[in-house]
């Protein structure tokens, strides 16, 4: 049987499976945009769906948009991010500082100052040597729990400088520093003093003098 050269043609340029698998697949929209929080100023922006990185309009600030996952161990910078980290079991992380505008779970092991505008969760296998700053603090039974310095619910995303807190000494610097106010107590009621009624006399009845006749 021979082939004819239009279909030989045909079968020679045909696109490999994966080509066409991918190209069958539903491509993402490029226009797609997501709601963030910008973890230097606080306030929220929209930006492309699959940005890695970008810029905040309010603050000009550089900010890194991506999920952070550690399943084995991380080093020295810190860790900033307007989505979320999570520490996996079995790592260890020693940074500085760990920022995210969204959830911080410990799993494993981190040395460093964690700031969430979320939930800060340190579950049963979880150590955390430091402290953290967290709109919710959530310490499941098991943590093991080595700091000084909590803070819930806090505030402390958009607030602090986050170049100056970077370049600090671990435990030092803006991350660290909190001016808690204590609650003003309302003074305790004042005891009634007690009421002591008094009998008066009974007043002699007024008149005229009367005569005494002495024998």
């Amino acid at each position: 049987m021979k082939i004819g050269p239009a279909v030989f043609m045909a079968t020679f340029f045909r696109p490999p499976r994966f080509l066409l698998r991918d190209r069958a697949s539903k491509r993402p929209d490029p226009h797609a945009t997501k709601l963030v929080r910008c973890y230097r100023c606080g306030r929220s922006l929209e930006i492309s769906a699959h940005a890695e990185s970008g810029s905040c309009p309010h603050c000009a600030g550089n900010l890194r948009l991506l999920d952070i996952e550690i399943t084995k161990g991380h080093w020295g910078t810190s860790l900033l991010t307007t989505g979320t980290i999570h520490v996996h079991k079995d790592a260890k992380v020693v940074a500085n500082l760990l920022i995210a505008s969204g959830d911080i779970t410990i799993e494993g092991i981190v040395d460093g100052m964690c700031i969430s505008g979320a939930t800060t969760r340190i579950t049963e296998s979880g150590e955390l040597k430091g402290g953290t700053r967290t709109a919710k603090l959530i310490v499941e039974p098991g943590a093991l729990i080595r700091g000084s310095l909590f803070e819930t619910p806090s505030k402390a995303l958009g607030t602090i400088d986050v170049d100056a807190a970077v370049r600090a000494r671990p435990g030092k610097g803006p991350a660290s520093e909190i001016s808690f106010k204590h609650p003003q107590r309302s003074a305790p009621p004042c005891k009634p003093e007690p009421i002591i009624e008094t009998k008066q006399a009974t007043p002699i009845a007024s008149g005229p003098p009367r005569l005494r006749v002495v024998r």
